[in-house]
Parts: C-alpha cells; sequence; structure tokens
C-alpha cells in the first residue's frame, strides 16, 4: 500500500511541475503577444508591411517645348526593352521566347528559333510603346520588360541651335536654361504583394505621392521661319567658306525672337556647338552706321541735307588714315554717305557729336551689357568707356570697329529703329503651362531711344541703301526693304565679317533679321555678296509663308461690304 501511495504522490508532483511551466509559458506568451501587439506593434507592423510591399518610383513626364504656332519642337516617347534571363527559364519553356521574338516582328534583335546563352539577353530595345502595350498581355512570364522614356526632337537639327539638347546624361542649350520648368519631380506608388504568385495591386492605404510632370514652354520662334533660315545658313557657310553664320529674326513691335538660326550646329567632337546669335560678339562693321546715324539725327547735330566732303576717299585722324573701301571723290549728303557706305562721310558725321553724347547713345541702344534673353551663355558684347578711348576711337566706332557685338543684339538695336525708337529686352519664351492652365508670361519691356521723327528718318535712309546703294542684292520682289551692308576686316583676328541688317517692310517694318557670316573666304568677304543675298532668300521665303507680313491683316470682306455698301 505504501508503496502504491509513493507513485501517486511521483506523479502528482510532476504534474505539478508541468502546471508550473506551462503557466511560466503561458505568461511568457501573453507577454510576448503584449510586447509585439502593444509595447513594439508599430516596429512589427514596419517589418511586415516592408516584406509585403514594394516600393516604385513613378517617373514624371518632362515638359514639352513649343513654337508660336503650337507645333511640337521638343517631347518625349516611351519605349520598351524586352529581354530574358536564361537560367531562370526551363528548357522546355523555350519555345515562349521564340514565341515573343514573332510577336516583335522587325524590332526583334533575334530570328526564330533563338539559341540559349548563360546570361542575360536582350532580345529587343526602342521598342514604341504604341507597339508595345498591344501585344503585352501575350507576352511570356519568363521575359522581363523595362520603360524608359526618351526625349525627342521633331525638328532634328533645325531646332537645335535654340533648343539644344536633352537625355539621362546631360542638358544643353535651352534644354538646360529652363531644367527648373521643364524637370518634373518624380512620384512613389507602393504595391501590396498577393498571395497568388506574380500578381500585386496597389496599395491605397499608402502613402502614394503622384508625380508632379514639368511645365510645357511654348517659345515666341516660328519654327517655319527657323528651318527656312537654318537651311539657308548652311548651304552659305559651306559655299563661303565661312568659320559660323548666324541669323536672327525677330518681330520689331513686342521684341519677340522669331529665329535664332546658327550654323554649325555641331563641334568636330560631337559636342553641342555655341549658338552664335547670342554666344558670339564680334565687330559689327558698317551695319554699325546705322547706329551712327540715329545719334547724330537726334541729337540734332546733323540733318539729312547736311553735305560731307568724300573726294579724298580717306580722312586722317592723329596720322592715321581711314579710308573708303572705294573712291567715291564728291561731297555725299547724309542719305548718299550711308547709301554708299563711305567711311569717311561716316567718321564726319560722328565727329558732329562729342564723345560722351555719342557715347550715351552707343549704349542707350543696348551695347556692351546682355540683352537678358532667356538663354545660357550670352555674350556682353564690348564697348569701351570713355576713359579708355584712344584718338582714333570716335572714328573706328563709327564705323562699326573698336566694338563687338552679338547678331541679337545688333538686332534689338534695327528693332528700335524699326518699331519708331522703342527697344525692347528680346523674349524667347512666350508662355508656360502647368496642370493644364496656360500662363502667358509678360511681354517685354521697352524703352525710348530716339524719337519716332528720327527713327523714320533713318528707315529712309536705309531703304536708299537697299535701292541705290550697296545693299541691291538685298531686294525682296513685293516688298520694300531697309537695310544696311556691313563689311568687318576683323581687328582681333585675321579674316572679315560679311553682315547685312535689314528689315520689311520699310515703311512699317513688321520683321527685323540680320545675317552674320564670321570669315568667309576672300571673294565673300564683302557684305552685299554674301550676307545680303542670303537675307533676300530668306525673307523672301518667309513671305512666302507669311504674306501678311508684307500685305497686312486681311480685311474680312463682310465687313467691306457693310462699310462700302458694295464690293
Amino acid at each position: 500500500m505504501r508503496v502504491e501511495g509513493t507513485c501517486m504522490e511521483r506523479v502528482s508532483a510532476r504534474m505539478t511541475v508541468l502546471m508550473i511551466f506551462a503557466a511560466i509559458f503561458v505568461v511568457l506568451s501573453i507577454s510576448k503577444l503584449a510586447g509585439i501587439q502593444l509595447k513594439n506593434h508599430d516596429v512589427y507592423m514596419s517589418k511586415a508591411e516592408d516584406q509585403q510591399t514594394t516600393q516604385v518610383t513613378v517617373e514624371a513626364r518632362r515638359g514639352e517645348i513649343y513654337d508660336n504656332n503650337g507645333y511640337l519642337l521638343a517631347g518625349n516617347i516611351t519605349e520598351v526593352t524586352f529581354s530574358a534571363y536564361w537560367p531562370e527559364i526551363p528548357p522546355e519553356r523555350t519555345c515562349e521566347i521564340d514565341s515573343l521574338i514573332r510577336l516583335l516582328g522587325v524590332y526583334s534583335q533575334f530570328t526564330i528559333p533563338i539559341q540559349r546563352s548563360s546570361g542575360n539577353v536582350i532580345i529587343a530595345q526602342g521598342v514604341p510603346w504604341e507597339f508595345a502595350s498591344a501585344i503585352l498581355d501575350s507576352v511570356s512570364r519568363f521575359s522581363d520588360c523595362t520603360f524608359a522614356t526618351r526625349r525627342i526632337y521633331p525638328m532634328a537639327e533645325n531646332m537645335v541651335p535654340v533648343i539644344g539638347t536633352h537625355n539621362e546624361n546631360i542638358s544643353q542649350g535651352l534644354e538646360y536654361y529652363l531644367e527648373d520648368f521643364l524637370e518634373g519631380t518624380d512620384g512613389v506608388s507602393y504595391f501590396q504583394a498577393s498571395g497568388w504568385a506574380g500578381y500585386s495591386a496597389v496599395d491605397k492605404r499608402a502613402d502614394n505621392i503622384l508625380p508632379v510632370h514639368g511645365r510645357d514652354i511654348n517659345l515666341t520662334i516660328d519654327s517655319r521661319y527657323q528651318q527656312i533660315a537654318q537651311r539657308e545658313l548652311e548651304i552659305a557657310v559651306e559655299e563661303s567658306g565661312s568659320e559660323w553664320g548666324a541669323i536672327v529674326v525677330i518681330d520689331p513691335n513686342n521684341g519677340d525672337i522669331l529665329t535664332m538660326a546658327s550654323y554649325p550646329v555641331y563641334n568636330e567632337n560631337g559636342s553641342l556647338a555655341r549658338n552664335h546669335c547670342v554666344q558670339s560678339a564680334t565687330e559689327p562693321g558698317s551695319v554699325f552706321k546705322a547706329i551712327t546715324l540715329a545719334a547724330a539725327l537726334d541729337a540734332n547735330t546733323v540733318t539729312l541735307s547736311d553735305s560731307f566732303d568724300c573726294t579724298n576717299s580717306f580722312v586722317e585722324i592723329y596720322g592715321h588714315r581711314i579710308n573708303d573701301s572705294h573712291p567715291i571723290g564728291e561731297f555725299l549728303n547724309l542719305t548718299g554717305v550711308i547709301a554708299h557706305s563711305s567711311n569717311v562721310g561716316t567718321v564726319e558725321l560722328a565727329f558732329t557729336m562729342s564723345d560722351s553724347l555719342f557715347f550715351s547713345y552707343c549704349e542707350s541702344f543696348g551695347f556692351g551689357r546682355k540683352t537678358r534673353i532667356e538663354f545660357p551663355s550670352e555674350q556682353a558684347g564690348i564697348l569701351q568707356e570713355i576713359q579708355n578711348w584712344s584718338g582714333l576711337s570716335k572714328a573706328n566706332l563709327a564705323i562699326g570697329q573698336e566694338i563687338a557685338t552679338t547678331p541679337l543684339q545688333m538686332a534689338m538695336a534695327y528693332g528700335a529703329i524699326a518699331n519708331g525708337g522703342l527697344l525692347y529686352r528680346p523674349r524667347l519664351i512666350e508662355s508656360t503651362k502647368e496642370s493644364g492652365l496656360l500662363r502667358p508670361l509678360a511681354e517685354s519691356p521697352a524703352r525710348r531711344v530716339i524719337s519716332a521723327e528720327t527713327a523714320a528718318e533713318v528707315r529712309s535712309v536705309l531703304a536708299a541703301v537697299v535701292t541705290e546703294g550697296t545693299g541691291s542684292n538685298a531686294q525682296v520682289r513685293g516688298v520694300t526693304v531697309a537695310g544696311k551692308t556691313g563689311t568687318a576686316e576683323r581687328l582681333v583676328q585675321d579674316g572679315y565679317l560679311s553682315a547685312f541688317a535689314g528689315m520689311v517692310p520699310a515703311d512699317n517694318p513688321r520683321l527685323v533679321a540680320v545675317v552674320i557670316f564670321d570669315q568667309p573666304d576672300y571673294d565673300y568677304r564683302w557684305g552685299s555678296a554674301l550676307a545680303a543675298p542670303v537675307f533676300q532668300r530668306v525673307v523672301s521665303q518667309i513671305l512666302s509663308t507669311s504674306p501678311e507680313i508684307a500685305l497686312g491683316e486681311a480685311f474680312p470682306i463682310g465687313e467691306m461690304v457693310a462699310i462700302g455698301g458694295e464690293l
């Protein structure tokens, strides 16, 4: 009996120990669960979400660029790359990759049957999204597809001098200057993993961030004019052997830049060449004589009826002779001085003004400082302060030497002559567009540099340059032209500069164009021989595209009937 009691006691003791351990386990478990659910709830929840959630960057669309007519100049295209990683594809499923190749057709880099390799293989690259999206449902799950956005330029090299270029590595030109406008901010989406392999869904509870797309830009550039100018410029530079050429076309009545052509487009190493309209400054030569004329007329130091002695074809200043490019041998009135591009007469004209007065007019026309155009690396040019002048400086300045200007600066100065005396700040950006809202930029500010009467007198003289003088090769059929040729012998380096600056129609200009060729071959050095004919060809084609520039706005027939009573 004692033995039986002892056995029961042992069993009871073991049960007690087990119950104690069970109780301890339960307490510890409850404590652990309490720690997970209460104390460390956020920590474990975060770990769970990290394991079940995938974060995906949603690429923002780069802003697009349009011309003033709404034509696309720089846009975006989505392309797809298809690839396969052979170690993860069972041999018996190779036929699915063959099927993909058949679906891709001409975009595939392989033919059927494809040969297996040891690693990853690109099957197709640069497949347009429109094509790829139609076959995605039929693509094997053993293949991978990635998406990328590429910048496209519908007008190719015709717009590169203005737009520049952009890729994933670098931005150049306007693409670089407007980076803050064009570049968007990428968004973030969270995907919740599903129990079914290969499937996931957007986690609506997550803090998804929508991408902020870049702002679209509307330029003042007219792509039709740009293409005309760029084509003619390329032909002329190649034929004349020039180092470079530039053509600026502006609307003188608001300062809008319509064309900013520059050639060559690329350097020999393939990098983007400078846009010489803005980024190169040279001695302008005789095209500057219009500024000398405007200054003297506006200051009332001369009148159009005054005459100047050009009989000797040279003028001597401090022992230095300044010659005419061709013998004149007679007295010329002011119109004749400019029409025949007499250096002698122009120097005499400049000496009717004091140094400070002449300098102040040159400065007021914007020379020697940046125009503040919305474009990178603009050059300010050179206009020497009076305290740095030599005895020859005024004479040299009068005929466009001892000064350096950009083609854009000269175009804006001629724009002031064209519009009645107002110098505008050039405008390249017309408006921006963000979230569907168009935001026009303020019109360019302007300030008066000469009187309207002076501007009209200068235009009449410049019209005579084209009809009677050195600018005859710039005549455009069906419209009057006012302008000035320029042939500058470079002081900084050997060679010449061929230039023409003009406006149409002469009596009421609605377009100003400046054409510059740097260091052409000797036979092309004259502005009348190279720049003026290019001006004529470019403007003729622009007027064919937009005849309202020469003819004025069309008069509605309905109004004609109402006003006149009959047609």
